[in-house]
Formats: structure tokens, sequence, C-alpha cells
């Protein structure tokens, strides 16, 4: 089983279980992420984890080794925001996932690129009602 899928639950904002399932690959025992949460907190593509078999799926255990990436998830007022912070975050070394259909982008954000530029661009968009973010899995310090 190389590729796969894991099963993440969490409790959302109004404390009630959802779950993502985040693709991933084997690495030895355990499992790499390879998705970009877009619900799930405390992930990041490229962590590796642990996961058991219930129910004919993979559900995950905990994180074994992280990756030092970060996750950011963006919450768009308007979806026509999106193009532009596509843009700005592929340019700065992000890569990102979106749902278009909930206004919702995920974005990685590699161990070897500087957070400090992106945190202001989301807050300052924030500040000015484009979206509201969420620092999901923050690694950078």
């Amino acid at each position: 089983m190389s590729d796969c899928y894991i099963v993440f639950t969490f409790r959302d904002q109004y404390g009630d279980f959802q779950i993502e399932r985040l693709r991933a690959s084997q690495a030895g025992s355990c499992y790499q992420v390879e998705s970009i949460p877009q619900f799930t907190p405390s992930v990041s593509r490229g962590d590796i984890v642990s996961a058991v078999m219930e129910e004919d799926e993979l559900h995950f255990e905990m994180v074994m080794d992280a990756s030092g990436n970060s996750t950011i998830q963006v919450y768009f007022f308007d979806e026509t925001q999106m193009e532009s912070v596509f843009e700005y975050i592929t340019a700065r070394g992000c890569n990102w996932e979106a749902h278009p259909e909930k206004k919702l982008l995920a974005v990685n954000v590699p161990d070897s690129v500087q957070y400090s530029p992106l945190q202001l661009y989301f807050e300052k968009g924030e500040e000015e009602g484009k979206w509201t973010f969420k620092e999901s899995c923050l690694s950078h310090y």
C-alpha cells in the first residue's frame, strides 16, 4: 500500500466531530502525509504519522515526526480574492490546495520559507475584511 488515505477525526469550531481524509504514502511502518490539511488541525504536509486499520480504513493515531512545515487555513468572504493569494504564496515558495465551494485555501509553508512576511500578509487581509485565517499547524517560530 504505497498510496493511501488516512482518516483524521477532529472537533470543529462548534465542538462537533468531523473527519477529513488525507492522502499519504507508506514510510516504513508509518505514513507520510502528502495532502495539505484543509480542515484538520495540528498536522502538516510531510509529517510522518502512525495510523491503525479500523473498518477497512486507516485512522490517524499520532504525529511521529513533524516535517517542520506549517499549515495555514484561509477562509475567504469573497472567492474572487483567491487568485491573487494563489499568486502571492506561490511566488514565495509555498504550495496550496483550494476548496472553492467552501471558499477555503490550505497553504503549506515549507520549513525553508520565511514565515513572517506571510503572517503579515494574512493579518493585513484579515484586517481589511478579505478573509479570516487560522494557523492550524505552526512549526515556524
